[in-house]
């Protein structure tokens, strides 16, 4: 029986009478469970609907320090409405969103991550110089970098030719940067595996050497096996279509899943109180003083494993259900 209530609907006459701000507003009141004809629409008013969203963007409407679930989910809405608008203008947008993400939302990043080459594939070459400064800033974290320099390579391979070549010497030379991250150089270099180029073969090689721990880029057979022809798919031949995210089975499968994770959340909490009711009746027969094994770990807080990441990004889910959470 399907207890969900229904999704919201919003007819293409109605929608097609409202203004940028008040498409925004459906947005932002309908949080994850937004229909794809209500993004249609945002994106069909082109640079009018970029300018709203600047607007927002600007009146820190998207940033707040404790951001309510309309605004956390706005913010991929944007990122979405902003790639099916084929100008100038929302390529920028769409840049300045990535720096914004990079600094602010470590987990919305991971709803985009992958996709952003699809969300610039109809965005005209002046928007490359800002994508590439993306690039290049140390500031901005390894992980929006990587998923930039992708968008650059992939676009560089769209033209081909000398623009290809020209755009993997750039990148090699980023993997070669010895003053660079770690982690930026080995996903820079790991894009080379899907260009073999025989010059860049020795940095190759020597990068796959130097890895080792838990988190491996790429191997020395993985190399060898690159340039001896094999084919490597690269993700964006994957992430093609972000906008899948608003299909009705999509919007459906997330609502369960919230559902799920809200009553394990819930099943674990009442354990937790049960147990630490019960404890001085326990210490009664084993003379000890109770003493909670670990501390109670909030959603948001620093998870107990020591990997640096928050508890809802690291082990939270595996502790319920044994799985990631993305």
């Amino acid at each position: 029986m399907n207890d969900h209530p229904p999704l919201p609907t919003y007819p293409d006459e109605e929608l097609a009478e409202l203004s940028p701000s008040k498409l925004t507003d459906i947005l932002f009141e309908n949080a994850d469970r937004v229909p794809r004809n209500v993004i249609d629409e945002c994106a069909s008013r082109g640079d009018k609907m970029t300018e709203c969203l600047d607007i927002l963007d600007d009146d820190d409407f998207l940033w707040p320090d404790d951001a309510s679930n309309g605004v956390w989910w706005l913010r991929l809405h944007a990122a979405c409405i902003l790639g099916l608008i084929p100008s100038e203008q929302a390529g920028l947008k769409l840049v300045e969103i990535m720096r914004d993400l990079a600094q602010e939302d470590d987990d919305m990043q991971d709803w985009l991550a992958g996709y952003w080459p699809a969300l610039f594939l109809n965005k005209p070459d002046s928007v490359l110089p800002a994508l590439i400064a993306l690039c290049e800033d140390s500031e901005i974290g390894e992980y929006m970098r990587a998923n930039a320099i992708e968008t650059v390579i992939v676009a560089a391979a769209r033209q081909g030719g000398e623009k290809l070549e020209q755009a993997l010497a750039w990148l090699a030379g980023m993997a070669n940067d010895e003053d660079d991250n770690w982690e930026f150089r080995l996903s820079a270099a790991s894009l080379l595996l899907h260009f073999p180029r025989e010059q860049y073969r020795p940095l190759l090689e020597d990068l796959a050497e130097q890895q080792g721990g838990f988190m491996v880029h790429f191997s020395a057979e993985e190399v060898r096996q690159a340039y001896a022809g094999k084919y490597f798919p690269p993700e964006w031949e994957r992430f093609t279509d972000p906008w899948a995210f608003y299909q009705p089975e999509a919007i459906t499968k997330r609502q369960i899943r919230w559902r799920e994770e809200d009553k394990r959340r819930k099943e674990r909490s009442l354990k937790r109180d049960a147990d630490y009711l019960l404890a001085p009746y326990n210490s009664c027969y084993t003379h000890e003083t109770y003493v909670r094994p670990e501390p109670k770990t909030g959603r948001n807080d620093p998870c107990p494993c020591g990997s640096g990441k928050k508890y809802k990004k690291c082990c939270l889910n595996a502790d319920e259900t044994g799985e990631d959470i993305f």
